[in-house]
């Protein structure tokens, strides 16, 4: 029977498949170097890190018999606004005293320092970096006090170094004087920033090999399961888009509440298998079972679907993650008394907290009405 052009080339099509697909399955390193598959990075060993002792400062006695803020209005107008983004975080919570409300209100402690300070709550990281840099632009336009964008905000403190870079990045254009440089600090996360997953990663931390955890990637609860996994001698995969079955593996959400989302709504992707930092040809349908996040990500874990517990938190790295305050290095040497009295206020806020439970219990009410966080009132950021 004589072969048609036709099925000459249905022959040689399949035969090409055959060698394809043999070589794919069984030979993938000739295949990776045939057909390059884009570069994946190899899951490493995560190194034991030391943190130092964690244990608190004692605070300024004499704060204690100071006065709260109880006035709703605005304190001081008459004083340049002075803009400051933050997430909501019980690390604030001096700061949220000292202001008395989303504006510094009548007889607070920044009215007190001249501050007219205006709370802002933005949890999207990007959109920090992006008012920081419309702030800095203006600036440099000739405008000494810029009404776009932000003067100041507040980050976790060991994800600062990669928000700095991004940012800086960008600023540099502008030059060296309108770089973002931390100032200060409103206070440390002390257990509600955590690493959840299932009880048997608990247990056993072998059991966590494979597992899929949602998180802000490379920030500071990020950072919590990292210090845990080098504290077990246990290895991360740095590539999300990709699954290794001997280590821990991630896909990046948007936000601390998007982590508690994915995990809330079973969220699933389909991912090339990897070894050793090379794929292995087959594909594998993973699901968040785990997350890292903080409140009330936690709390919306715990109502909302459940089987999680608290592996490790800033309770047990009590000296990890301090709150980070940002700005313009340029504004804020222009305007050192305003950035001086700013955190002389915070600070003397804290120590109240400390010293004071009718203090916290005001913080409270001030971080419900600056927060609006959906279900949360005074008494469940008190908690």
């Amino acid at each position: 029977m004589k072969i048609t052009p036709f099925g000459k080339a249905i022959l040689v099509l399949l035969g090409l498949a055959t060698v394809f697909f043999g070589v794919r399955n069984f030979a993938p390193d000739i295949y990776e170097k045939l057909i390059p598959q884009g570069r994946t990075r190899k899951s490493v060993s995560v190194g034991k890190v030391e943190l130092p002792d964690g244990t608190q400062t004692t605070s300024n006695s004499a704060a204690a018999n100071l006065p709260l803020p109880s006035g709703s209005r605005a304190g001081c107008a008459n004083e340049t606004e002075v803009r400051f983004l933050h997430w909501a975080w019980n690390a604030q919570s001096g700061l949220m005293l000292a202001t008395g409300g989303t504006q510094a209100s009548e007889g607070s402690l920044m009215c007190q320092n001249g501050v007219n300070l205006r709370l802002i709550r933005q949890d999207d990281v990007s959109k920090m970096q992006e008012d920081l840099v419309a702030f800095a632009s203006e600036l440099k336009g000739g405008n000494p006090q810029p009404s776009k964008g932000a003067h100041f905000v507040a980050i976790m403190g060991d994800g600062s170094a990669t928000f700095l870079k991004g940012l800086n990045d960008t600023l540099q254009r502008l030059g060296p004087e309108y770089r973002a440089k931390v100032v200060g600090s409103a206070g440390y996360s002390r257990g509600e920033d955590k690493f959840m997953g299932p009880p048997a990663w608990k247990q056993n931390p072998v059991a966590s090999k494979g597992g899929l955890v949602a998180g802000v990637l490379r920030d500071g609860d990020w950072n919590i399961a990292q210090k845990w996994l080098g504290d077990n001698g246990l290895c991360n995969n740095p590539d999300e888009k990709t699954y290794d079955p001997e280590c821990l593996n991630w896909v990046n959400a948007s936000t601390y509440i998007d982590a508690s989302e994915k995990y809330m709504e079973n969220y699933c992707e389909s991912r090339p298998v990897v070894e050793g930092g090379r794929r292995t040809g087959p594909t594998k349908r993973v699901c968040v079972d785990a997350v890292v996040t903080w409140t009330p990500g936690d709390v919306i874990v715990a109502q909302k679907r459940g089987g999680l517990v608290s592996i490790v938190s800033t309770r047990e790295y009590s000296s990890q993650m301090p709150n980070t305050i940002i700005g313009i290095d340029k504004w804020m040497r222009d305007n050192r008394p305003k950035v001086e009295g700013m955190l002389n206020a915070i600070f003397t806020g804290g120590d109240m907290i400390k010293s004071n439970p009718q203090a916290l219990r005001r913080s409270a009410e001030i971080s419900a009405q600056v927060y609006q966080e959906q279900g949360a009132d005074a008494a469940y950021w008190e908690k």
